[in-house]
């Protein structure tokens, strides 16, 4: 939990939100050539940046000392993506020229912490950017931020960690009520839902196999998409399937199909087709509001064999690009790992009850479209 001296500072930055009147906070339809206007004068920014702040200091409070994780910034380019990986994401790596090399932005911190966790330590965080080349959408900017975390142990392990991360970030949101009275779309929908999660003991689980027969029974072909490789779960199905649960607080979905993921996700020892993975899916807070998958997390391939079968799987991925990332598991100090990646602006336009990521980021990356500054 926050300190008593970072409460005070929260609740004072809050208060001053309350007395600016709240017409002043309508936020302005985005203009890529008028946008740093917007920043500099409509105190919808200035209540975005105080909410993000203190989104950023629970952060590095509950990773660096509620469970004594190790903050590590990392590098910005790298030769080898990490989540594009398999036939079934929907994120493009952002090709650069660097010198006489063709390289990538990264899109992720997770090739970057499994080194250095072998070498005695056993949990590592950051909060960064990543870049990623898809078509930007409501879910989808090209440069958004992900607070990354990874651990030596078992997805077991890391499970209950990532659900008080989600709970810290809630109870963070609800101390500045002044700060979400004034931003938020739907305020008391925000109030209810995040308090009602902040008390959850433990957020309900389902098994992939068993999401798809409950979407395959509501008779709609948009909600599980199928290919030769497996199947998934659309965006569209995401929602459907927590409208057919009837649940309003997150859901974890785990052990989705092999070679619809990254070949680095751990096969599942009773069924060698599924992984060891679960995303977490949060439900819309209103009608058309941002909801669907915000976190996604998984334990790490530990034997080369398994990999290199899950490469040649996933339509013969090369193995050069990552050879020295499978050579990591035969070092005589490996251990297994997990991580999970949570989207910030996911998070907070879902908690805001907004509709698209691009509402809740400052100054929006959008592939093809030229912004100033």
């Amino acid at each position: 939990m926050l300190s008593s001296f970072v409460k005070k500072r929260l609740l004072k930055d809050d208060l001053k939100i309350s007395k600016i009147k709240k017409r002043f906070f309508n936020l302005p339809k985005y203009n890529p050539n008028s946008h740093y206007k917007d920043i500099a004068v409509n105190d919808y920014f200035y209540a975005l940046l105080l909410l993000r702040h203190y989104i950023k200091f629970t952060s590095d409070n509950y990773f660096g000392i509620e469970i004594g994780a190790k903050n590590i910034d990392l590098f910005m380019i790298t030769p080898s993506i990490s989540s594009p990986m398999g036939p079934g994401s929907d994120s493009e790596p952002i090709k650069i020229k660097f010198g006489q090399l063709e390289t990538f932005l990264v899109d992720s911190s997770q090739f970057g912490f499994e080194p250095l966790l072998l070498n005695k330590l056993d949990k590592v965080y950051c909060y960064l950017p990543s870049m990623r080349g898809e078509n930007p959408d409501n879910r989808h900017l090209n440069q958004f931020f992900h607070c990354e975390f990874e651990m030596t142990g078992k997805l077991e392990n890391l499970i209950p960690i990532a659900e008080k991360y989600v709970k810290s970030l809630c109870a963070t949101i609800l101390l500045m009520k002044n700060t979400v009275s004034k931003i938020s779309t739907d305020v008391d929908k925000t109030k209810k839902i995040l308090k009602k999660i902040v008390k959850l003991n433990a957020f309900p689980v389902i098994t992939f196999d068993e999401a798809v027969e409950i979407l395959i029974k509501s008779q709609n072909k948009r909600y599980v998409n199928f290919t030769k490789y497996g199947k998934d779960i659309t965006q569209e199905g995401e929602i459907k399937l927590m409208d057919l649960l009837h649940l309003d607080v997150p859901v974890w979905i785990k052990y989705f199909d092999r070679d619809r993921v990254p070949f680095y996700q751990k096969p599942y020892p009773k069924n060698k087709d599924r992984t060891i993975n679960a995303d977490l899916l949060f439900p819309p807070l209103a009608k058309k509001a941002f909801g669907g998958e915000i976190l996604g997390s998984g334990q790490r391939q530990n034997n080369p064999q398994e990999m290199y079968e899950s490469l040649k799987r996933q339509n013969n991925l090369s193995q050069k690009p990552y050879e020295w990332y499978i050579d990591l598991r035969r070092l005589s100090n490996y251990k297994t790992t997990s991580g999970f990646g949570l989207g910030i602006e996911r998070f907070i336009a879902w908690a805001l009850v907004k509709e698209s990521i691009r509402d809740v980021i400052f100054y929006p990356r959008l592939k093809n479209i030229k912004t100033i500054p």
